[in-house]
This record gives structure tokens, sequence and C-alpha cells, in this order.
């Protein structure tokens, strides 16, 4: 009697432990191949190094970046401002470091938008089918049929220029990618075994969604995110070069490179600055993304 409690305690014990190794599996195999993948390492490392200076910004700035120096309208890089100053007189290099705080909380904050709206409408679409697919399938295709710049452009004139806005019209209108991506997968995913035999059980929609389909969509809603950003970062900058998005004198990488624009032959480090910060960043997004994609593919074969 003693040997069988023991034994079925034992089993009990063991069970959960059983159900977590291949989870965990999965994830060190994950792990491991995004590991490899060195250029996506480097990408992740300098987006992490990206949101340390804008989290740190008023830490790290060397001067204030709204102060204009008398004298020093255009100047270039010296041991003391690294990249010069601006066409009136501002340390050049403390305005990018600002302008990263500014490019992360649009790209952070409208993909989060974009990606609550389109994860959304794509598992409603896709999971009651019927006239709310027709429906929300029309609406995401009249969405996408649109140019987004021209689209931001519109409402950011209608609202009126801000951080606020920027965010909010930039995630209003970025979410059509994420709601058919979801849409297909979650129409995948429903016939599949697990979610019929939770049908079976008279498990309720609300049980079956949550526990069942989102878990397993997130995987490419990722890599889309992380793809994604880069994107909005580069619609940022539009807006605010074309003098709708950031106002000045609030710094932001598109403001400064609209201001370096009249100045390009006078003083070509104005827009190279700014420039370069948007390439590389968008660079290491899309790298992030790739290596994700990668990683996160259990079809992609394991590194030993």
């Amino acid at each position: 009697m003693g040997k069988s409690l023991e034994v079925a305690t034992s089993k009990e014990q063991i069970g959960p432990v059983a159900e977590e190794l291949p989870r965990r599996s999965e994830r060190s195999r994950a792990w491991r191949r995004y590991k490899a993948n060195r250029m996506a390492v480097i990408a992740g490392a300098f987006i992490i190094l990206l949101c340390l200076m804008a989290i740190f910004a008023d830490t790290i700035v060397p001067h204030d970046p709204l102060e204009i120096y008398s004298g020093k309208r255009g100047v270039g890089p010296s041991s003391e401002h690294l990249m010069g100053f601006d066409h009136v007189g501002r340390d050049l290099f403390s305005r990018v470091i600002y302008g990263s705080r500014v490019a992360l909380i649009v790209g952070l904050g409208a993909s989060s938008i974009a990606v609550i709206i389109g994860v959304m409408v794509g598992v409603t679409a896709g999971y009651f089918s019927g006239w709310p697919d027709s429906l929300l399938s029309r609406l995401t295709d009249t969405l996408m049929a649109f140019p987004i710049i021209a689209l931001l452009i519109l409402l950011a004139s209608i609202v009126g220029p801000s951080l606020v806005t920027t965010v909010v019209v930039i995630g209003v209108t970025s979410w059509a990618i994420y709601a058919r991506v979801v849409r297909a997968q979650v129409l995948s995913l429903k016939r599949q075994e697990f979610v019929v035999a939770a049908l079976a059980i008279g498990a309720s929609d609300r049980r079956i969604i949550f526990r069942h389909i989102l878990p397993n969509v997130l995987a490419p809603v990722i890599v889309l995110v992380t793809l994604g950003v880069g994107t909005i970062i580069i619609l940022e900058a539009a807006l605010s070069f074309l003098g709708l998005g950031i106002q000045p004198p609030t710094p932001s990488w598109g403001g400064t490179l609209s201001d370096g624009r009249a100045f390009i032959l006078l003083f070509p480090h104005i827009a190279m600055a700014p420039g370069i910060m948007i390439v590389l960043t968008v660079l290491a997004f899309n790298l992030l993304g790739d290596g994700l994609r990668d990683a996160l593919d259990p079809r992609q074969k394991d590194i030993t």
C-alpha cells in the first residue's frame, strides 16, 4: 500500500515536469538558433544600447539640446561637440540622443496600438468566419489599398501635429498587416485537433481563443513587430520632415533631418547625423526580425 502511494505521488510530481520539458527544450533550441545568427545578436545589442540611451538621455547628454550657442551656427564636429552644431547653434549630439527617445516612443507605442487592433481584428475574422470575416477582411483590404504616407499626412493635418497624435495616427493606420497574418494563422489553427477537441468538450469561444489560439499566433506577430518598428520610425521621420510630426524645438531625427535639408551643401553634418541614426536603427530592427523569424521557426535545423 505504501509503495503504491509513493508511485502515485511520484507520477503526479513527474507529470508537470514532463510537460514543461518540451517547452524548455523548444525555448533553448530557439535561443541557440538566435545566437548562431551573429548579425541578429549585434542588432539586438544595438537596440538595447539605443533603449538605454533613450531612457537615460537626461543623464548622458553632454549639453542642453535646446540651448543656443552664440556664433556656433553650423559649426562642425569637435572634441567637445562630437557632432557639431545645427543651423541655429544647438548641440547636435545632444539632440540626436534625445531624438532616440522620440523615435522609440513612436516606434514602440504605435506598434503596440497596431498589434492590439490587428490581433483583435484578425482573431475575430479568422475564428468566427461568416459575416464578421467578410466585413473585417474588406476593411483590412480597404486600409491596405491606401498609400500609408498619404493617409498619415491627411490624418495628421486634420488632427494637428504632436507626439501623441503621431503615435496614435501611425498606430491606427498600421494594423492591417497584423490582421491579415493573424487571420491566416487562426484559419489554420481552428482546424487543428486540439481546437476541435476543446470544442468537443464544451470549451467556450473565449477560452479557446485565449488558451489555444493566441499563444500559437504570438511567434509570427513578434517577428512582424520587430520588422514593423523600423518602418514606423521611418514614417515618423517622414512626418516630422514634412512638419506634421514632432514639432520644434522638441528634438527628433526627422525634424533635425528637415532642418539640415536647406543647408545640405553648407553644413552637411546636420543632415548626416540623424540620417545615419535612422539607417542604423531601422537596419538593427530588421536584422533582429530576421533573427527572430529563423529562431522561432521550428522547421529550422538546430545549431550544435
